[in-house]
């Protein structure tokens, strides 16, 4: 899949709140649910790392279709790329820049389409590019930022 949206995931979206994943949304999609507008190519989410909880979460995504890009157990690994039939793209973190209930405290709910999304706090998104530094991190973030206090930030569901 070359080009997507938060919308592209909805129906992750809604499995992983029916089944009471705990997860939060990072990277470029939750970029665009905090108000700049830009193409993603995959959603990232950040998982509960306790292994009853990332075991849950990785059952809801199979329940959408994704399957894990290598068989390796979330111990041994940071993130875990997953696919589903139609080339969409979810990488899980199992480890993260913020811890996850720091994540997940700060998280907010906003609506996407007719479902809901969890995402990550802008405070927490800002510090995970500056973390990762990369040009499109920067530009994000210099984006984000020229949205201002006023700018169109994400609706709360």
């Amino acid at each position: 899949m070359d080009e997507a949206n938060p919308q592209t995931f909805a129906d992750v979206f809604t499995r992983l709140e029916r089944e009471g994943v705990r997860y939060v949304v990072t990277s470029g999609v939750a970029v665009v649910l905090h108000g700049h507008v830009r193409p993603v190519a995959d959603l990232d989410v950040v998982i509960d790392p306790s292994p009853g909880e990332a075991e849950h979460a990785l059952r809801a995504l199979a329940g959408c279709g994704f399957v894990p890009s290598i068989p390796l157990p979330l111990t041994m690994l940071t993130v875990l790329r997953m696919f589903d039939h139609s080339g969409r793209e979810v990488d899980v973190f199992v480890r993260y820049h913020v811890p996850f209930d720091q994540l997940w405290a700060n998280a907010q709910r906003v609506g996407v389409g007719d479902c809901v999304a969890r995402i990550v706090s802008l405070e927490h998104l800002l510090l995970a590019k500056r973390i990762n530094g990369r040009p499109h991190d920067l530009s994000d973030i210099a984006a984000l930022l020229a949205l201002g206090v006023g700018g169109q930030g994400p609706t709360p569901a």
